[in-house]
């Protein structure tokens, strides 16, 4: 018969998680892991599905997209150089594909066939409600991190937009927040803060 000593440990199953690159990531939404309808994101290597949503979040979207497509229509150089992008994806890094709720990049990725880097990324905005702890501690470190000159986190909660300049590391230096009543500017043209959030 054999004796169990006491000192025996039990042991436990090793946590496994599996890191994924962007070529991977996308080969995996290619061969139909994902839904075609379904929103997500790689970040830091890890999937994230995106939560649906709710109607203020979809409105402040369409007021950004339609102000933002009238800044770029209105100026010939803005226009030739610019695109605005909803809801597609930025590559920031072999392992993080974000895709912010509204990006002005340079046309010259088209020419390219590939996604939009850092490099050609003039502005992203998240718009953030239940998304605002995953925006800030998780995305605003990454485009930090790939050197995104600016940032706008519109918070629905506070009713405000956070506007970030100045990356370094995994940061940014230059914050100020915009309050409903003040005004916020991209390409030198003003955008009153009530238009977006009221």
């Amino acid at each position: 018969m054999a004796v169990v000593s006491k000192e025996t440990k039990v042991l436990k199953p090793e946590k496994f998680k599996k890191k994924f690159s962007v070529n991977q990531f996308v080969k995996m939404y290619q061969s139909g892991i994902f839904k075609s309808d379904e929103k997500i994101e790689l970040l830091n290597g890890e999937v994230f599905k995106s939560t649906p949503m709710d109607l203020k979040h979809v409105l402040v979207v369409d007021k950004l997209t339609k102000i933002l497509s009238e800044i770029l229509l209105s100026d010939d150089e803005l226009k030739d150089k610019y695109i605005l992008r909803v809801q597609n994806p930025v590559y920031l890094s072999k392992d993080s594909l974000p895709e912010p709720d509204l990006s002005i990049v340079s046309s010259e990725y088209l020419k390219e066939n590939r996604f939009p880097k850092p490099k050609d990324t003039a502005l992203i905005i998240e718009v953030s409600d239940s998304t605002l702890q995953k925006d800030k501690e998780i995305k605003l470190p990454l485009y930090a991190k790939a050197k995104i000159k600016e940032v706008w986190i519109v918070d629905l909660n506070k009713k405000h937009i956070e506007v970030y300049k100045k990356p370094f590391k995994n940061e940014y230096l230059e914050v100020e927040i915009k309050p409903i009543e003040k005004d916020i500017t991209i390409f030198n043209k003003k955008i009153h803060v009530k238009e977006i959030l009221e």
